[in-house]
């Protein structure tokens, strides 16, 4: 219903799949302020492509191929920024001072590794570990 410019349709695809691209932007660009921008270029490009083909597409894998792709994209971009963002640090709640310092270093060790991996491993591990995709739509999004 969404390829035929049903726009309550793709609205429920945009309320289904944001918060889960935004999690892998975010992953993929350290920052949610570029996640955010990234993820409206997503959704503006898959509206657009959803009326302009016909072709039968498995949409999840599409959406994160999509994502994935604009990512990239905006990483090339001189004025990317590649500092680590405070915000995907996670909250540890009813911890003490020191278990909270150990635990922020801790996963800033683990997000500096996963930087260092090569692009397809590190959207691979992302796919996988943050989004849940099974091996087969993985292999669909990294095409």
């Amino acid at each position: 219903m969404a390829r035929n410019g049903n726009p309550g349709a793709f609205e429920a695809i945009v309320d289904r799949y944001q918060g889960r691209l935004l999690g892998f932007c975010r992953q993929m660009l350290g920052s949610t302020e570029d996640a955010e921008d990234v993820l409206q270029e997503v959704f503006v490009n898959a509206y657009r492509a959803m009326l302009a083909d016909e072709r039968e597409i498995n949409l999840r894998p599409w959406l994160y191929r999509i994502a994935r792709n604009r990512c990239l994209n905006h990483l090339r971009k001189p004025s990317a920024d590649a500092q680590e963002s405070m915000d995907m640090v996670p909250e540890v709640e009813a911890a003490s001072t020191a278990e909270k310092v150990h635990n922020r270093e801790e996963f800033r060790q683990i997000i500096s590794d996963v930087n260092k991996l090569p692009e397809t491993q590190r959207s691979a591990l992302l796919l996988r570990e943050m989004d849940a995709l099974s091996y087969e739509e993985i292999a669909d999004a990294m095409e």
